[in-house]
């Protein structure tokens, strides 16, 4: 039975309403900003709003005496294009112009001072960095004398490696190429003196002195030095110092060797960005995920400021639109963003929950204008159709508001790992390193292979209703029969899903749009070949057997009247 064809305006008005405002829902959900796979440019600048920033970070220093980080921040401010404040500027020259010093070292340090107190200055190595101040035949000289003195227990067996013999990477100290190794010492020794080692550091500096002296090998030993030797030809002591004793442990120290070696034009930026948030492990966590890419990232995040690079670093996503940093800020998305800073789990919420509502009202709308075809369904069968509309929508406005989800880009992140020359000639062991299989998937896997079971079981749901449908209409069994033939396509509609959506997958991975993913492409064929036998043999056949059976007690009963 067809539907009548609206004959009113008032009709026509309220399929047009539908319409606009299910295109009105989808647009304001549009607009509003989320976090899943990615930060929006401009809750990440929201974040940064009212929080430290560069300068005012380098000036706490520089107040506090530590002109070696307000150095490099003022360098960073420069290469981000942003004004260095004058107070910064005319103080550095200031301390530059009045101790000679302590502008070398970038801190007064009383340990520093009361070792290289009768030092002059023009016995210092021209070297660059904390480990310059210890290359010079005087200096070495004077550090040794001052740690002959040294109570510290640490600091005695950090000088008794000096006379070890089997390093690998270093020359022995006694060699007449031993002075990086009996510089790296003595800096070692200084930030152990100062406690500048946090407690996990000063414990697996003293596990490795004690494995190298019971003869297991200076590997890790070497490790440690070698890191605390290429952070010191970066920065000077005071610099040095800080980024230190923000370290947890020796293996965040190893990874902020590797990455400023990594990405030697990007120093003062990923020292800012340590300045501002006095977290290492969450940076290197971040760069390890994200790599080159992760460093660009970071340089839009300093730029905000403090709030901005925590939340960078809190949550380890990328950002969306990075390059539209010239968007215009108005009030409406400005309150959005506002909004999905203090609420991400609603924003998310709310911004998927438009979409289905959105698309729902829009397929119930453009539905009013099929009436010259359409048949009268239920209504549960109705909502139902609509439904199964409205998710594939959903799952089309999620994937193209964000950008991150389907796994389309691959970040490269860092490794964290050197190939170096082995100084010394040693005999190497090949180690075999086992693997275990990884038996988790991708939060992007998991999430399609969700969606294709949702449409199956929608139009599974589809099916059962029509069945039932059928069964109420007041015909009989042999008309049922024939409407249960004349919905066998719709029966087969969840092979017809399930082979859709597998190659509507395999293209977008051919095409590099989303991350190649068999098990996600495969399961919606699966599901769906599983739908239609369960609908098929579970459902339709028996009511077929059962329309059949009737149908035939039927005909016996009319002969049987007919013949009385």
């Amino acid at each position: 039975m067809l539907d009548n064809k609206p004959e009113n305006n008032k009709s026509l008005f309220f399929t047009i309403t539908l319409i606009v405002i299910g295109a009105a829902l989808v647009a304001l959900g549009w607009a509003i900003p989320s976090r899943f796979k990615s930060i929006p440019h401009e809750v990440l600048r929201d974040a940064g709003s009212g929080t430290e920033t560069i300068a005012s970070v380098a000036e706490s220093y520089l107040f506090d005496g530590n002109s070696g980080v307000s150095q490099v921040l003022a360098e960073a401010l420069t290469e981000l294009e942003i004004p260095v404040p004058q107070s910064i500027e005319s103080r550095a020259k200031l301390v530059a112009s009045g101790n000679i010093p302590l502008f070398h070292w970038g801190v007064w340090d009383p340990f520093v001072s009361g070792a290289l107190e009768n030092v002059p200055l023009e016995s210092y190595s021209n070297q660059p960095g904390a480990i310059g101040i210890a290359l010079s035949k005087e200096n070495r000289q004077a550090f040794k004398e001052y740690f002959e003195l040294s109570k510290s227990p640490l600091v005695e067996e950090i000088m008794s490696t000096g006379e070890l013999d089997t390093y690998q990477r270093f020359f022995p100290v006694y060699s007449s190429s031993g002075r990086p190794l009996e510089a790296t010492l003595y800096i070692v020794a200084l930030l152990a003196q100062s406690d500048t080692f946090s407690l996990n550091v000063r414990k697996d500096l003293r596990v490795a002195i004690w494995s190298a002296k019971a003869g297991d090998g200076t590997a890790t030993l070497e490790d440690i030095y070698l890191d605390v030797f290429g952070l010191g030809r970066l920065f000077n002591w005071g610099q040095l110092k800080t980024l230190v004793a923000n370290v947890e442990d020796t293996e965040v120290l190893h990874q902020l060797r590797y990455v400023f070696h990594r990405s030697p034009e990007a120093t003062n930026l990923l020292y800012a960005a340590l300045a501002l948030t006095e977290d290492p492990e969450g940076m290197m966590s971040y760069l390890k995920k994200f790599g080159d890419e992760g460093v660009d990232t970071l340089r839009t995040a300093v730029i905000y400021g403090k709030g901005s690079v925590e939340m960078l670093l809190r949550e380890q996503l990328p950002i969306e639109g990075i390059d539209k940093s010239a968007k215009i800020a108005t009030s409406w998305n400005t309150r959005l963003s506002n909004f999905s800073l203090q609420n991400r789990n609603l924003s998310l919420a709310a911004k998927y929950t438009l979409f289905f509502v959105g698309s729902f009202f829009c397929f119930w709308g453009t539905s009013r204008f099929a009436w010259f075809y359409r048949e009268r369904d239920s209504a549960a069968l109705a909502y139902a159709q609509r439904s199964f509309g409205s998710l594939t929508a959903l799952l089309v406005l999620v994937i193209l508001s964000e950008p991150y989800l389907a796994g389309g880009h691959t970040f490269e992140g860092y490794s964290f790992s050197f190939v170096l020359p082995v100084i010394a000639q040693v005999d190497g062991e090949t180690q075999i390193v086992e693997t275990t299989p990884s038996t988790s998937m991708e939060t992007a896997t998991l999430i399609s292979i969700a969606f294709f079971f949702l449409l199956q079981l929608l139009v599974f749901v589809i099916c059962l209703l029509k069945v039932r449908e059928i069964n109420r209409k007041p015909v009989t069994a042999e008309t049922k029969l024939k409407l249960m033939d004349n919905e066998e396509n719709l029966f087969d509609t969840g092979l017809y899903v399930g082979i859709a959506g597998t190659c509507i997958s395999l293209v977008l991975q051919v095409l590099g749009m989303i991350e190649a993913n068999l098990i996600s492409a495969y399961s919606s064929n699966l599901f769906g070949i599983l739908c239609v036998a369960i609908v098929k043999i579970r459902i339709v056949r028996p009511y077929k057997n059962r329309l059949i059976l009737e149908s035939g007690e039927a005909y016996v009963t009319a002969n049987v009247f007919k013949k009385a």
